[in-house]
């Protein structure tokens, strides 16, 4: 039997490390994307920004307007305002500029994320299709693994999608620095900075996760 009373806490660390392995990205997926709700496109900053535009048209409320639309549609939003877009027609393009940002990066990280728990799952599938259940043999009980019940298929299987997910990573850390610093020019300097900088502490702490699920199976496969 491969989990055992007596070493159930590493077994049971060594299960969570897998799950973090390949289901880690998807979780820092859904904390990405609400940093980027709370710094791009929010709803404060439109209601400031129309309420502006409507004190230029000196108007003292919006009647007949689809406010949803209003608010994801700068050509709508041009129209209801245009007698106000002489002098405010830069900051409702850097309004709905920050729309496309955030839209942009959030798909191409989530993308990414689904990439890599693709890839994972596909691993775990072929080890599982050519060795049964020599997966779990693997995970709980190592040590009485031989050179013919597969450990060394899994484990060049384990570096080969470690090596795979992680140059998958660090092409959509290079995709999103160049969007931000070269393609979405026409936005708030100080919110630029702060989109990037809150993406590079959560890119870490998305990479660190990686690295605590290995050291969980690694706690259980050597420290018996």
């Amino acid at each position: 039997m491969w989990i055992q009373i007596n070493t159930i806490v590493s077994d049971v660390l060594s299960a969570v490390g897998l799950l973090i392995i390949i289901f880690s990205p998807l979780f820092f997926t859904r904390i990405q994307r609400k940093v980027l709700d709370q710094r791009l496109h929010t709803r404060v900053d439109g209601d400031k920004l129309f309420e502006k535009l409507k004190y230029d048209l000196k108007l003292s409320k919006l009647t007949g307007v689809d406010r949803k639309r209003l608010y994801r549609d700068v050509h709508y939003a041009r129209t209801i305002f245009k007698g106000a877009m002489e002098y405010n027609s830069r900051d409702l393009l850097w309004y709905f500029n920050e729309l496309y940002a955030k839209k942009f990066i959030h798909n191409t990280i989530r993308k990414k994320s689904w990439i890599h728990t693709w890839i994972w799952i596909g691993i775990i599938l072929v080890i599982g299709g050519g060795s049964y259940l020599d997966i779990f043999h693997w995970l709980f009980d190592m040590q009485t693994m031989t050179s013919t019940s597969g450990i060394v298929s899994i484990w060049t299987l384990f570096i080969f999608a470690s090596l795979f997910t992680a140059l998958n990573k660090f092409m959509e850390y290079f995709k999103i620095k160049g969007v931000v610093n070269d393609e979405i020019r026409q936005i708030n300097l100080a919110k630029k900075e702060k989109v990037w900088k809150d993406y590079k502490i959560i890119f870490w702490c998305s990479i660190s996760m990686f690295g605590i699920g290995f050291l969980f199976i690694f706690i259980n496969i050597f420290i018996r």
